[in-house]
């Protein structure tokens, strides 16, 4: 399901690159099958980690996979901490591409919007912008046609 999550991402973000806006939508689609999917496989970890962690000896709030490691054989330790390793390295990722995308969105957001705000004319009501201070009122005739003088 991670690796899912994260081709989706990297697929989202080339899409957003390219500009192309319906594979953009239809990857958006599949990211909320993912996060719904990685939401029930973490409350399934959660349910899960009281009995793992009453058979390891361990409290339910303690158990990690570097927990479970220190308990189990060498053979199996080395594989647990390496996985765990490849996890971590993969959720990280996610992270920093899942964050690509979001200043990726807000930059196109704010880049469409102030394009929109010169199309339109100067009687739009004021706004409130990201920081919570207005912006002033867009300027412009109500659309501006190819060639036309501003």
């Amino acid at each position: 399901m991670l690796c899912d999550a994260h081709a989706h991402a990297r697929e989202l973000n080339l899409a957003l690159r390219r500009g192309d806006l319906a594979s953009a939508t239809a990857i958006t689609a599949q990211q909320h099958a993912n996060a719904i999917a990685l939401r029930a496989a973490s409350a399934q970890r959660t349910a899960s980690a009281g009995t793992l962690a009453n058979a390891l000896g361990v409290p339910a709030d303690g158990i990690k996979l570097s927990t479970i490691a220190e308990k189990l054989p060498d053979a199996l330790a080395i594989e647990i901490r390496v996985s765990r390793e490849r996890l971590t390295a993969m959720a990280a990722e996610l992270a920093t591409i899942q964050t690509r995308n979001a200043n990726l969105l807000a930059h196109l957001r704010s880049f469409f919007r102030a394009i929109l705000s010169d199309l339109t004319g100067d009687d739009t009501p004021a706004r409130y912008g990201p920081t919570g201070n207005w912006l002033p009122p867009a300027s412009g005739s109500a659309i501006l046609i190819r060639g036309t003088p501003r």
